[in-house]
This record gives structure tokens, C-alpha cells and sequence, in this order.
């Protein structure tokens, strides 16, 4: 299911009323029931503006009032307005909320329900609750599609992660420890937004499968031309040469005249030349070689570090007669790096999705049950002796709901089977690095031997 069919599935399936109006006043976007829920016959909304609304439905200012304000003014609005249809009065819970991209409010949304019918306070709440945490749970599965057709890689990370978490809920349980069914809820909304940012992250640093990138056919062609310029050379001293005989065969008895130039490029110095360019090819295929294969390692030693800044400063030949180092700074770094595929800029680009992710659910302003969900997703990558990040906290601010997370998140990157940059690690070696980790105080030690005796690995 592509991401526009499950997003329409959703505004016609939800049971409020809906439709996004930009600053201009016209409405963008609508369901069904926004039509339904105002009394405003089968027409549809779309194009109209909030004062074609106020005439066609008498005596409801105040509901259209309270909308204009809020889009004027691009604030947040939540509150119960009445609305008159039907010679009755009915009590409309509406929900104003600015509709962002990265950075500028572009539009707002706009949802209302008829909660006439919801007479006690409790019963309300629960209906709103769950009506909340319905539209999450398939607001969030929007949004985990739209990651996954982005990119290749980590297609099932969440899932995987998510159904880990069910079992391991299921285990406790089981053990007379379960989780209290009201947190549920949030802590699953937590795992299938944990990477919500990567949305916003570049995809040639999110798919990078070789350190190089797309830039090993930049060095390819470097190559390419810097060996075709030296045989070009051995050619060129081949004409010269070729030229003088040809001119003393066709003039005999005249006298020809040799400059010491010609001695050295051409007759004494051409076999010279040659083994001079033939030794540069052959340093230029070695060295190209040797950038390949560390190119798909994960790992980099010392050795081979100083192996690759040896071949750094090869002089390449262009195509316009100058000449470049064979690797750049970048290649430089790239093929340096200790482990994976990324240099120092690009990983924390990378990292920064942890931020991104906090950022956007903030945005979100979750409340009552799902209040953490921002938190919880947020510090996924911190660990518990303050090494993590992006923010370096410790264990004191470190719930167990984000110290499980942790746990799923890693478990599943090191056994994950469609990561471009390594191989996937069998369920022992993973649990082996998990509990080196623990014993050096970075994640829950009793959290990670709960999971794994409850087997929800499997």
C-alpha cells in the first residue's frame, strides 16, 4: 500500500472531522464527514473559504470565529465550541493546529467531533483517549511506510524492533510483571517513531554502502585519464623520433640537424620514457587496486591507513595537461576512517536524527498517557554512562521504557541482514557485544538478561 492510498485510507476512516486550510483562507484538503458534521450538505469543501462556510451555516460564528483566530494567529487551539444544526444544539470538540514543514507554518489543520452524546466526564476521556491513540497508531504506520519506501535499507528494522517488544510485553506477562496496559500503548508509539527523523536525513549518507560512495567513480576515471595521458606520452616520443628518420630518408645527403632536446625525448631518451611511464601505470593500477578493497572494509588498521596516504599524492594527469593528487580529502578521510562507511561530518549528520526525532514528535505535543512518547524515542542512542548521544545523559534520566528501546535497537542493527555496510552478526555474537557493553555500563544489564531468557528474540 503506498503512502497517498494509506493517508486517504485514513482521513475517510477517522471518525472526526477534517479539512486543511491554508493562509489563504481556502480550504485544501477535506474528508467526508467534515461535510456531515457541519450540516453542510453533499457539496464538497474544497476551494471554498471560512466566510462562504460562515454564510451557508447561520448562526455557528462563534465555531468559525474560533478558527480564523487560530489560523491568524498560527497558534495551537483546543477546546469545546457549540454548534447549532438542526434546531439543535450540539457541542463540538475542535482541534486547531498549525501544519509545518521544515521550517515555515504552510497551512493548518483543522478536526472537530460531535461529543453531544458523551455525558460523563470519564467516559468522554476514554473515548477521546482511544480515538487518540487510534489516530497515532495509524498516523505512525503512515509515517513508518514513508520511511521504508525512501530507502532500501532497514526496511524491517522497526518492525522487527516492534515485534520484539510484543513478545518480551507478552513474556512478562506471563511472569506476573507486565506492563501496565495504559503504557502500552505510548511505548509502542515510542518504537515505531524511534526513527522518525531519518526522514530529513540525505539518502546518499543514509544508503552509503561503500566508504567511498559515488565518489570511487570519480577516482576510477582519474585514474582512467591519468594512465591514457602516459601512454599518450610514450606515443608522442614515438612521432618525434619518427618524424626525423622520415625526413632523412626523404632528403639524402641533406644534413639534419639534432638538438639535445630531441636526444633526450627522443632517440637516447624514448626507451627511457617508456619504463618511466610504464612504471607510472603500473603504480597508478596498483595503487587503484588497493583503494577498492579498502574501499569495501569495515574496518582500517594502522597499516593500511599509512598505505593509503602513501598513494594520496600521486600525481594524476588531466585531460587539460595538469595534474591532481590521486585522493582529495575527502577520499582521504573516507578510506581512513576506522570503522563503517562514514567520515566525521557525515556520521553526525547521521546522528542527528536522534535530535531530529525529538524535535518532530515534540511538535506533536502528545499528552496524557503518550506524554513521553518525544523522551522515550529521544534517547534511544544515549547510554547509561553518559557516552551516548546527542545529548550525553546518564542513567539518572534514563527510564526503562528508552533503556528497553536501546536494548531492541542495537540487538536488531547487529543481526540485521540488509545493512549495505556489514554483515549481519548471528543471535549469540549480538548478545555477546550486548552484554560487553553492560558489563561496561552502558545499557541495562538486567534488562538485556530478562530479554534475552524471554526468548522474544526468536
Amino acid at each position: 500500500m503506498s503512502d497517498k492510498i494509506a493517508f486517504d485510507h485514513l482521513l475517510e476512516n477517522t471518525t472526526d472531522g477534517f479539512f486543511v486550510i491554508g493562509y489563504d483562507g481556502r480550504i485544501r484538503m477535506e474528508n467526508a464527514l467534515a461535510a456531515d458534521i457541519l450540516d453542510l450538505g453533499d457539496k464538497p469543501l474544497y476551494g471554498k473559504t471560512l466566510v462562504e462556510l460562515i454564510s451557508e451555516s447561520k448562526n455557528n460564528d462563534e465555531f468559525f470565529e474560533c478558527i480564523i483566530n487560530a489560523v491568524f494567529k498560527k497558534e495551537k487551539l483546543g477546546m469545546i465550541v457549540p454548534f447549532y444544526k438542526n434546531g439543535n444544539t450540539a457541542n463540538l470538540r475542535l482541534v486547531v493546529s498549525p501544519l509545518r514543514d521544515r521550517k515555515d507554518d504552510i497551512a493548518a489543520i483543522v478536526m472537530f467531533s460531535d461529543i453531544t452524546e458523551v455525558s460523563e466526564l470519564g467516559i468522554k476521556n476514554e473515548i477521546l483517549t482511544r480515538k487518540l491513540a487510534d489516530f497515532i497508531d495509524r498516523f505512525v504506520k503512515v509515517m513508518i511506510g514513508a520511511i521504508d519506501e525512501r530507502t532500501p535499507y532497514n526496511a524491517n528494522h522497526t518492525r522487527n524492533m516492534v515485534s520484539y517488544a510484543e513478545k518480551y510485553l507478552t513474556y512478562l506477562d506471563t511472569q506476573g510483571r507486565g506492563v501496565e496496559s495504559e503504557k502500552k500503548g505510548p511505548l509502542f508509539s515510542s518504537i515505531w517513531m524511534h526513527d522518525v527523523g531519518k526522514l530529513i536525513i540525505p539518502l546518499e549518507v543514509m544508503d552509503k554502502p561503500t566508504r567511498l560512495g559515488d565518489k570511487e567513480k570519480e577516482i576510477r576515471h582519474k585514474v582512467e585519464v591519468a594512465i591514457l595521458g602516459e601512454k599518450l606520452r610514450i606515443a608522442e616520443s614515438k612521432i618525434g623520433v619518427a618524424s626525423l628518420i622520415d625526413e632523412a630518408i626523404s632528403s639524402p645527403g641533406t644534413e639534419i640537424t639534432i638538438k639535445s632536446d630531441d636526444m633526450t625525448d627522443g632517440f637516447a631518451g624514448i626507451g627511457e620514457n617508456k619504463v618511466q611511464a610504464e612504471e607510472r601505470i603500473a603504480h597508478l593500477e596498483e595503487a587503484l587496486s588497493f583503494i577498492l578493497d579498502v574501499n569495501n572494509r569495515g574496518y582500517v588498521d594502522d597499516e593500511t591507513r599509512e598505505k593509503i596516504m602513501g598513494y594520496a599524492d600521486i600525481p594524476c594527469l588531466t585531460f587539460d595537461g595538469q595534474t591532481v593528487p590521486l585522493l582529495d580529502d575527502y577520499d582521504r578521510e573516507a578510506l581512513t576512517v576506522e570503522r563503517g562507511t562514514l567520515t566525521n561530518s557525515e556520521r553526525k549528520l547521521m546522528q542527528s536524527h536522534v535530535s531530529k526525532t525529538y524535535e518532530m514528535l515534540k511538535e506533536m505535543n502528545f499528552e496524557g498517557p503518550y506524554k513521553d512518547v518525544p523522551d522515550w524515542a529521544g534517547k534511544h542512542h544515549e547510554l547509561l554512562d553518559g557516552s551516548g548521544y546527542p545529548n550525553k545523559v546518564n542513567g539518572e534520566v534514563i527510564t526503562w521504557e528508552t533503556r528497553l528501546l536501546t536494548i531492541l535497537d542495537i540487538y536488531d542493527a547487529l543481526t540485521a541482514e540488509d545493512r549495505p555496510y556489514k554483515p549481519p552478526l548471528s543471535a549469540e555474537k549480538a548478545f555477546e557485544i550486548l552484554r560487553d557493553m553492560a558489563n561496561n555500563g552502558k545499557i541495562d544489564l538486567n534488562v538485556l538478561e530478562d530479554f534475552i531468557k524471554s526468548e522474544a528474540w526468536k
